[in-house]
């Protein structure tokens, strides 16, 4: 059982205003944006300690739900008694705590009033048991040791994300992620990377999804949860379509099999935009997905869906350089290829202010594809 008390760094009598500014300072912590250009297994990590994150105020920021949580905690705690006195009773499921090693002999003698008929193991021996290593560690707050790891761990994070954009060494990814939200960071694998084998694309992102769908079911109404579960299905796909694209046709018919996802990428996002309507990322998203399907299906009516999304996504933010992307992305896959009006969206993109630099990079790459 996860403690999520550990994981937003609170103590578990912390007022909600306190659990509230505690979520939202470490939402900030992983948020993607500083952690682009940086190595996989960084981003891998900070979209997990995301999930724990949201997992964690779901529970906590609704009262009913912290109650509940707080009395199942409580349930678990083992009371190890300071000493074995007479009387001291011993709860039912810590047989652990019972020395059933044989009494001493009464010698033909009454026992003495204070004998204790059930004594129970030394607490020294029950530390040991249960795995707490020194006193020291004991006096400590349970909240304390998640705390200072997580600290370590995110400083590792800082200080690698500092390093290699001081050094300029990370190279772009051909698909970037916005500050505000989309799939990860996928790109080919540059030449010192090794390259996955085939069942390590297949695999990869499978655990993830039936996390965030597990999270996303738990939690309809959070808008979060449904955003992550489709960009972990959006990753799912395009990491194969990019091995694909790359010249590996062992993946074709993978990739065939997964073209459903790109439904059920669109329905998430759909699920995510009922909640919060105006998120222009997350429809961009939801166009791209929609005009990948229809190429894939050779179906232009979902095409025609996801040119109006990209359009929606631009009327509600006019410089968000993914919509722009993603409706370029949508006339290439018309029948036949818009492709001056698709180069035209990518050249606003490139100039958009503030652009993230994973998505300019991205828009280079479509041009330099679709000028040829």
């Amino acid at each position: 059982m996860q403690d999520y008390y550990e994981i937003l760094q609170v103590h578990p009598k912390a007022d909600a205003e306190s659990i509230r500014a505690a979520y939202v300072r470490l939402r900030q912590r992983y948020d993607p944006a500083p952690l682009e250009g940086a190595a996989d297994e960084l981003v891998d990590l900070a979209r997990l300690r995301r999930d724990e994150i949201e997992r964690a105020y779901t529970v906590l920021g609704d009262p009913a739900r912290r109650a509940a949580f707080d009395a199942e905690l409580a349930a678990m705690v083992v009371v190890v008694p300071p000493s074995p006195q007479r009387g001291l009773a011993m709860p039912d499921a810590d047989d652990d705590m019972i020395d059933y090693r044989p009494l001493p002999p009464a010698r033909r003698q009454e026992r003495p009033k204070d004998f204790n008929a059930q004594p129970s193991v030394p607490q020294s021996q029950m530390l040991r048991r249960s795995g707490r290593q020194t006193e020291r560690a004991q006096r400590l707050p349970v909240w304390m040791v998640p705390t200072l790891v997580v600290g370590v761990v995110t400083f590792a994070i800082v200080l690698i994300v500092l390093l290699t954009t001081g050094s300029n060494t990370a190279q772009p990814a051909a698909s970037g992620a916005s500050a505000t939200s989309g799939p990860s960071v996928i790109g080919p694998p540059t030449a010192a990377a090794p390259t996955p084998s085939i069942d390590e694309v297949i695999n990869q992102f499978e655990a993830q999804i039936a996390a965030a769908r597990q999270v996303a079911n738990s939690v309809p109404t959070n808008a979060k949860a449904w955003v992550e579960l489709g960009n972990a299905l959006y990753d799912s796909v395009v990491v194969v379509r990019e091995r694909l694209d790359a010249g590996d046709q062992s993946l074709q018919s993978i990739y065939v099999e997964r073209l459903p996802r790109w439904l059920e990428v669109r329905d998430a996002y759909a699920k995510a935009l009922a909640i919060t309507p105006t998120d222009a990322v997350v429809r961009a998203d939801m166009a791209t997905a929609l005009c990948s399907y229809g190429v894939g299906v050779n179906d232009q009516s979902y095409v025609t869906q996801g040119l109006s999304a990209a359009d929606q996504a631009i009327t509600d933010a006019p410089e968000e350089a993914r919509a722009l992307l993603s409706k370029g992305m949508c006339l290439v896959a018309t029948s036949p290829p818009q492709k001056a009006q698709a180069l035209e969206q990518w050249q606003k993109a490139i100039v958009m202010p503030n652009v993230a630099p994973g998505l300019a990079q991205q828009a280079r790459d479509l041009i330099a594809k679709y000028s040829r």
